[in-house]
């Protein structure tokens, strides 16, 4: 199967580490950027598409995406740093288009599933089967434009924006698949420059974040603090699930 559209949201990171894995691995994208990144990422080499303004968020520009976008498409952070495929328990790092065409044999096909993803590289290696089935996708994540336009990208969840639009995809009736055959390392939320970090430096901004999805999906999501001190929220995914 040939390698789906890739596009990349990306601000302030035109030497972005996800970029430079799809370069080496030979593999085309586009990079969504804003007008005042525009010459930097041109810089670069990449093929871009200019949003209209500058700093309207996230959720905006994963809106502009999903309307460009026709059937399946990998929607891609920035940021990734490796990728890699499950081999017998262990985890060894595979280049991007080797990682990206094998996963799409599993959700490529289906008329039921909405969205899929890469499963993060530290729960990839204990999973017991190649994939999971209707629970979180984020960071590398691949969409069914038409099935996922009954959703949003909703502006009051910029630093829960994955896991909402995942939600929102098990709500409408759609499934989701995560392919734990193959896996993404990336950095932890908020510790690198560009992308979110302003808004992840922002006291109090992760609670209120987590306090918004508990509004949106009360019963199903719960604000939680990590063994770190961050807050989080917990979703119970089995609430929404398909029943067929």
């Amino acid at each position: 199967m040939n390698l789906l559209p890739i596009v990349i949201p990306s601000k302030a990171r035109p030497s972005g580490s996800t970029m430079r894995l799809l370069q080496a691995a030979g593999v085309p994208f586009t990079a969504y950027v804003e007008p005042q990144d525009l010459a930097a990422y041109q810089s670069q080499g990449w093929t871009c598409r200019v949003l209209e303004a500058n700093d309207q968020g996230l959720p905006y520009v994963r809106r502009v995406i999903l309307e460009d976008a026709v059937a399946w498409f990998w929607m891609l952070d920035d940021d990734i740093t490796a990728f890699y495929a499950t081999v017998r328990g262990k985890t060894v790092k595979t280049d991007a288009r080797t990682v990206l065409e094998a996963s799409q044999d599993y959700f490529a096909e289906t008329s039921h599933i909405a969205q899929a993803a890469l499963e993060y590289q530290q729960f990839a290696w204990r999973a017991k089967q190649p994939y999971a089935m209707n629970g979180y996708c984020d960071v590398c994540v691949a969409i069914h434009a038409e099935r996922a336009r009954v959703c949003t990208f909703r502006d009051e969840c910029d630093l829960k924006l994955d896991r909402d639009f995942t939600l929102q995809v098990l709500a409408a009736g759609y499934g989701t698949l995560r392919v734990t055959a193959y896996s993404f390392a990336c950095p932890k939320n908020g510790s690198n420059k560009g992308g979110l970090a302003p808004l992840y430096a922002e006291q109090g901004r992760e609670a209120l974040a987590s306090q918004r999805m508990a509004a949106l999906w009360p019963g199903i999501c719960t604000p939680i603090t990590k063994r770190d001190g961050r807050p989080d929220v917990a979703i119970n995914w089995r609430a929404l699930r398909p029943k067929a």
